[in-house]
């Protein structure tokens, strides 16, 4: 049974999208998070190395704008797969994520690193973090797993009001239907979102686009975004 299976969709004109988010991926913490997390390579040695593996995707092409002085911030971090990694090379360094089994899990992930902080977020926007903190946000394989464009907007929103001047974002987004998708969003098959929503953003707020394109997966696009 694929994990799309495991957790049908609901009905779309649910009003608190973000309550349906938090209550599936908390089931899915319990279950088994970390097959959920990366469901190819969840056990042993294998879950921590996919996290330095894609700690590098993440931000390797930033690398000559990067200091290790610099303040991060990974939205939807699960229990912090890819953070020691990011610990290692930043000074300060933050999680946020709907799912409290997410959290409770990831603050054991994560003991051995003093510098990274885990946050319960509200699912739809960075509450709680201040504003123009930040000097690097990012976000891996989270936004394609969200069942509505407007959720993604409130994200991409408030991390221009959490980021630095010149400051920078970096996440991943779905481009297409996946196979076997059904023909709604859920909390697995996310929404798609194209060239005209990132236009979008950059029309609601003044942001730089740096970059927009497709991933190694080609169901999948990169967005950079920056500050002034």
């Amino acid at each position: 049974m694929s994990q799309a299976d495991r957790f049908p969709a609901a009905d779309p004109a649910a009003a608190d999208v973000t309550a349906w988010m938090r209550r599936e991926w908390n089931a899915r913490a319990d279950e088994n998070a970390r097959y959920y997390i990366n469901d190819r390579e969840h056990t042993g040695f294998d879950f921590a190395l996919s996290g330095c593996r894609d700690a590098f995707e993440v931000i390797g092409h930033l690398h000559e704008e990067l200091r290790h002085d610099m303040c991060m911030l990974e939205i939807g971090c699960g229990i912090g797969r890819m953070l020691p990694f990011f610990g290692v090379l930043f000074a300060e360094v933050h999680g946020i994520d709907i799912a409290p089994g997410m959290i409770e899990r990831g603050r054991e992930h994560v003991r051995k690193s003093p510098n990274v902080h885990l946050h319960l977020g509200d699912g739809r926007s960075l509450a709680g973090l201040a504003d123009g903190h930040f000097d690097l946000v990012v976000s891996f394989q989270v936004f394609q797993h969200i069942p509505s464009l407007d959720v993604i907007t409130d994200y991409v929103r408030d991390t221009f009001r959490v980021l630095k001047p010149r400051g920078l974002f970096k996440f991943l987004v779905k481009n297409q239907p996946w196979k076997g998708q059904g023909p709604r969003p859920d909390t697995w098959n996310g929404v798609d979102v194209g060239e005209r929503d990132v236009q979008r953003w950059l029309q609601l707020d003044p942001w730089i686009g740096r970059a927009h394109y497709v991933a190694p997966d080609p169901t999948l696009s990169w967005v950079v975004l920056q500050k002034p």
